[in-house]
């Protein structure tokens, strides 16, 4: 305290005597320091804008459901379609219109052939997201530890992922973020006799709505267990009638009924009842589409998920007493910890689950910050591992990713591992930056933690997945016929039907078993056949039987994530001067 008070009177020019001063001085160092937190706020908006438009430029299309997504984006504008949601000719009833709207949205103003025109509305949600943060991050600390949560969430490894890709997560965790700020809002108003009317439940029911048109059920439940957690602690509701309840459900009906209808309507209820029944329920009972995984598998991966930020875990667990005893960190807890404990329960476990209440976990582990607890000797080593046991996860992250370039980097992978050498350079100054932190708690080693943090993240995202080239397949059979100098009048897939090849080639690709692809070449003269090899033996016995000619194929590989398995894709077409054709 002494130190502090020295430098205000340093830096507004006093002698320590002139105590009347003070309040002055006082004003001055809290002025400066929101200033020079604003500033950099703004240079952490940059650099993380940097760092996410570049990726989504250079990453090619990611299979599945981002490909489906942006495909089932693209159908919408071309076919001016806004109601119903199709991934070609099938019905596509797994998440609302919302996300559709926005990505074709911006697919009509920068062009609809390019994966980076469908993925920038998540560069904008998340800029948003880190603006929203750290203006709740103002409302519980001082300037530079709310510039310091808005940094830490901005480099974690889950919401730079998630931001690279064409999905609904990073939309739907700004409207969450949203709707909690709201109800927040709200909430920490409990106490105060003289607080006046506001508009904050017209924001929390706006997003609300639009949580439910971007992921139906998620943005509800985020808020129905964070309100039933508050009025089982306060033994009591009375502080949620500011929500106003009645108007509230009035304001989301006018939002979200008229696509329910239209969708309804278009579809003669098959929508809805896919949506629920395939999709929701069958994600909440069973693990869906081999995405199962036991209890607790977010928890073990905490540290990776906001990797650099879960340095600061040892710490927030040392402080779970006090948090309890604030309405800002219960507020908080009740929005992290029951989401957490139901994601943890569903069978179907995907990385992204956690997000709507990423932000809610960054807060509370910056509360810790700048609280002191003593510790007994042999505890203080135990934090003190616990701390660089979190630490050194980037550099297990990045040695994974080395590992991943030499499997699947392929003709790139030269280039891939030398990225991944230059990521790990950056690992390494996280983990000088983050001990730093540990010995001596500077707020500029914190900060440079966190921005070495997103530099790794940009390095890997930007240069080193872009280079698996054994990855990206489908990219590869876009290139090759693009170059081919004969352009096919129709194209049949059989074996390998990812929805990156649908997106990427950029019409409709018949997706077909091995037989089918060789109808479907004596129907299309010009037309090329894609034949994984696994059902090659079969296609070239049908092709026999129909007398149909072949060129030699040309063979490109890889490795297919989806499904886990090496790949064969070989490009078949008609000779120019088949005998069938004549007698057609």
């Amino acid at each position: 305290m002494k130190l502090h008070i020295i430098g205000v009177f340093q830096l507004v020019g006093c002698r320590p005597s002139c105590y009347s001063c003070i309040p002055q001085a006082l004003k001055k160092v809290e002025w400066v320091a929101f200033f020079h937190a604003r500033t950099a706020l703004y240079a952490l908006l940059a650099l993380v804008t940097m760092t996410v438009f570049t990726g989504q430029h250079m990453l090619p299309p990611i299979d599945r459901d981002e490909s489906r997504f942006a495909q089932a984006s693209r159908q919408m504008l071309q076919s001016g379609d806004y109601v119903t949601i199709r991934f070609q000719d099938e019905l596509r009833a797994k998440k609302p219109a919302g996300i559709y709207w926005l990505q074709s949205a911006f697919a009509a103003l920068l062009g609809d052939a390019d994966i980076a025109s469908y993925r920038f509305v998540n560069l904008l949600a998340l800029l948003v997201s880190i603006f929203i943060l750290y203006h709740i991050g103002l409302r519980l600390y001082e300037p530079t530890t709310a510039l310091a949560a808005s940094a830490a969430f901005a480099s974690g490894f889950l919401v730079l992922a998630e931001a690279h890709l064409a999905k609904t997560d990073t939309v739907l965790m700004l409207l969450v973020m949203v709707q909690q700020w709201a109800l927040m809002r709200i909430y920490l108003d409990l106490d105060k006799t003289t607080a006046k009317p506001s508009a904050h439940w017209i924001f929390f029911w706006t997003a609300l709505a639009a949580g439910i048109l971007v992921k139906g059920p998620i943005a509800p439940a985020v808020a129905i267990l964070t309100i039933a957690v508050l009025i089982v602690w306060h033994r009591g509701a009375g502080w949620v009638r500011p929500l106003r309840l009645g108007r509230g459900l009035i304001l989301m009906a006018v939002i979200c009924v008229p696509w329910a209808i239209l969708v309804t309507i278009a579809t003669n209820g098959a929508f809805l009842d896919i949506a629920v029944t395939g999709d929701f329920l069958a994600k909440v009972q069973s693990g869906q589409e081999s995405h199962g995984a036991p209890p607790f598998t977010y928890l073990a991966l905490f540290g990776v998920l906001l990797w650099p930020a879960s340095l600061l875990l040892p710490s927030a667990l040392l402080h779970i007493k006090a948090m309890l005893t604030q309405d800002s960190t219960r507020f908080l807890l009740a929005w992290l910890v029951p989401f957490w404990v139901v994601i943890e329960l569903i069978p179907t476990k995907l990385p992204h689950y956690p997000l709507p209440v990423v932000p809610a976990a960054v807060l509370l582990l910056l509360w810790s910050v700048d609280r002191v607890v003593t510790l007994s000797p042999l505890r203080q080593k135990f934090y003190l591992v616990g701390q660089y046991v979190f630490l050194a996860l980037g550099v297990a992250l990045v040695a994974a990713v080395m590992a991943g370039a030499v499997m699947f980097g392929g003709q790139s992978m030269r280039l891939a591992v030398g990225l991944a050498v230059i990521a790990l350079l950056f690992a390494g100054l996280a983990v000088w930056q983050g001990h730093r932190w540990i010995q001596i708690g500077e707020y500029r080693h914190l900060m440079g933690l966190f921005t070495a943090g997103i530099l790794v993240h940009f390095v890997i995202f930007a240069g080193v997945v872009p280079q698996l080239s054994r990855i990206h397949i489908a990219d590869a059979v876009a290139q090759n016929l693009a170059s081919s100098g004969r352009q096919p009048a129709a194209i049949a897939a059989a074996g390998y039907h990812e929805p990156s090849l649908v997106f990427l080639l950029g019409r409709d690709v018949l997706l077909v078993d091995s037989r089918e692809a060789a109808l479907f070449l004596a129907e299309a003269p010009d037309g090329v056949a894609l034949v994984e090899a696994r059902q090659q033996t079969a296609f070239l016995d049908m092709a026999r039987r129909l007398g149909l000619r072949l060129a030699a194929p040309e063979q490109l590989s890889g490795y297919n994530m989806s499904k886990g398995q090496d790949v064969v894709i070989l490009i078949y077409r008609r000779e120019m001067f088949d005998a069938t054709t004549d007698n057609e």
